[in-house]
């Protein structure tokens, strides 16, 4: 097909397409929709959107005679509800693989859209269609689609989309979010469009952030593996793909399944998946299989002008999506948008911010950051959602001395792990101490490293040897477990999980503190920090092995490989670790002054992260 012949065909077809069409059939596609059985509707509040056209595509051949359907995303639940805008009609590509969407109504200009091809001939050298042919191309914001819109839907569009929003996809093509949790939901589209350009099929989406890695080539491979299941149109070219991506959840029956299949199980088959595309329509692809099929984006890879990172350390993040980042070197504080794009070129600088470690997100989205060194003795800073000090020099009463590791409860208090007094300091939401002038416990909890929030309000705090819980009040409960612990977490049950760094394990602890299991499977090594998703499973940053590692929280087996996921990202010194709430898994690079970006691989998570996580 000539696309730009198509392209320039579109403003005619513009003209005919009556703006208040809200249906149509295959018969009257190209013929005008206000033909006979069509149904006409008029309002005025608000009045229908414009019809935008597009082509479905497999590699570069137009698919014929597929069914397009455009849907907006539900809100009862993720996979669920999602809606066709154009009630029960479809529209069908022409020989071209040409469709064009008539008028059409959202239920505001935030809401998510997105389409979806099925079946159609793919091959000009065949006459049948592949009823196991389904294609997505996620267009987002309603309010964003206009008359200039086009699309070109095709397996790059569909294995970004399936990256992005694995976490939202149900049955039938079905994408849905919790009603609480439209932000997660927004942001995912906005992942697939940093993923692929809709407008031409390919990868990666004009809005990437600059000196932003992504594996183009891991996206293009899976691309052509569902390609290969129309090379020609036949039940054994189909079979094969969906053999090689055959889960625990079963056999896939269509290509977006096969899609999410790997996606959702990236460690269960590289080899295999590999081996299926073994011909290519686009380009680059790999040259040997993955280690394993998640997918990474990687930020700030350059020395100025990439949000300040230097040395990072532990990560936030906030109810929008941002991921606040604490830097040992350079006096400032980085975030970033969920999308990779740094809100201050060199980062937020503040007087107190000196060699900082850890960091923590409130329920106002401000942002509180231990420095090891800032006072001298250490400081704990505030800093407003924009980047603004609100805390002068910083604080540094209650206890503070050496802060490793800081984290903020629902009632707005600041618990802090204080390294060197080997005690825990709690302060108010102003900054003043709650726990006195020499903090909780002091050198009883010895070298603390981490603290974690329970389901009331205690802190708990990771030191040499143990855990220990503390309340408000400063009753403090010790538990033998570990060796030298690194990072903590709590999971929905109230469990405790400890990253033992030294040991290269994970405990989990009862709430009452006795030893439930320890494990060192999936790749877990020197893990420097822990989060538990959405799911219960359990994520480390592997500092020393440059990976992370996901297990299962109710049984503790494995779920990444052996050697981990994320050695095809490049990690390098991965500190901090964190999930949001469209299930992305970031992670900070000590080394490698970065923020890479695990993209839909866990069970999303609300943040600000305030106790135990929470589904959004």
């Amino acid at each position: 097909m000539n696309r730009a012949r198509f392209q320039r065909s579109k403003v005619g077809q513009h003209r005919w397409l009556p703006a208040l069409c809200l249906a149509v059939s295959a018969a009257n596609l190209f013929t005008g929709c206000g033909g006979a059985g069509t149904a006409m509707t008029t309002t005025s509040n608000p009045p229908p959107l414009p019809a935008f056209t597009g082509v479905m595509e497999s590699g570069s051949n137009p698919v014929s005679g597929a069914a397009i359907s455009f849907y907006a995303a539900g809100s009862s639940g993720p996979g669920l509800s999602a809606s066709n805008l154009l009630g029960t009609q479809t529209v069908t590509t022409d020989a071209a693989g040409r469709f064009a969407i008539p008028g059409f109504q959202c239920a505001s200009s935030t809401t998510q859209v997105y389409l979806v091809g099925r079946g159609g001939s793919p091959s000009a050298t065949s006459s049948g269609s592949n009823s196991a042919l389904v294609m997505l191309a996620a267009l987002g914001d309603c309010g964003s689609v206009s008359t200039s819109t086009t699309v070109v839907m095709n397996e790059v569009t569909t294995v970004a989309a399936a990256w992005a929003l694995s976490q939202f996809i149900g049955t039938n093509a079905a994408i849905g979010a919790n009603a609480t949790n439209a932000t997660g939901l927004r942001n995912a589209f906005l992942t697939a469009a940093n993923l692929a350009d809709t407008s031409k099929g390919t990868t990666p989406g004009p809005g990437l952030p600059a000196n932003t890695t992504l594996e183009t080539a891991k996206l293009d491979t899976l691309a052509a593996a569902l390609w290969s299941c129309n090379q020609p149109v036949n039940s054994t070219a189909c079979a094969k793909l969906f053999s090689a991506v055959t889960s625990a959840s079963g056999t896939p029956g269509n290509t977006l399944d096969a899609a999410l299949s790997v996606i959702r199980n990236p460690g269960a088959n590289p080899t295999a998946v590999f081996a299926i595309a073994t011909q290519s329509p686009f380009t680059p692809v790999l040259a040997s299989a993955p280690h394993d099929w998640t997918l990474s984006a990687t930020f700030g890879n350059c020395s100025v002008g990439c949000g300040g990172l230097n040395l990072p350390g532990s990560l936030a993040i906030d109810s929008a999506g941002n991921v606040w980042v604490a830097n040992y070197f350079g006096g400032v504080a980085s975030k970033f948008s969920n999308t990779g794009t740094p809100a201050a070129a060199s980062g937020y600088s503040a007087s107190g911010l000196q060699e900082s470690f850890g960091i923590a997100v409130d329920g106002q989205d401000t942002a509180w950051i231990a420095n090891e060194n800032g006072n001298s003795t250490g400081s704990v800073t505030h800093l407003s959602g924009s980047g603004a000090d609100l805390s002068g020099s910083g604080y540094s009463g209650g206890g503070i001395y050496y802060p490793m590791s800081v984290a903020a409860t629902s009632g707005g208090q600041i618990w802090v792990a204080d390294y060197a007094n080997s005690a825990a300091t709690l302060l108010a939401g102003d900054g003043t101490a709650i726990s006195g002038t020499s903090g909780y416990a002091p050198g009883a909890l010895l070298f603390t490293t981490a603290v974690a929030i329970d389901g009331n309000q205690n802190g708990w705090f990771a030191y040499q040897g143990g855990v220990a819980m503390v309340t408000q009040a400063g009753v403090v409960s010790s538990y033998d477990c570990c060796d030298v612990p690194a990072g903590i977490a709590l999971d929905a049950s109230g469990n405790v999980w400890v990253a033992d760094y030294n040991a290269s394990d994970v405990v989990k602890l009862a709430s009452g503190g006795s030893v439930l299991g320890t494990t060192a499977a999936g790749g877990i090594h020197t893990p420097m920090s822990i989060a538990v998703d959405g799911s219960g499973n359990v994520w480390t940053a592997n500092y020393r092995s440059n990976t992370v590692s996901e297990i299962d929280g109710a049984t503790l087996q494995a779920i990444s490989p052996a050697a981990g996921y994320g050695i095809d990202a490049s990690l390098d010194g991965p500190f901090g670790l964190g999930i949001d709430a469209s299930g992305n898994v970031w992670i900070s690079n000590a080394y490698g002054n970065t923020l890479t970006e695990l993209i839909g691989g866990a069970g999303p998570v609300k943040t600000p992260v305030l106790g135990p996580p929470a589904q959004p």
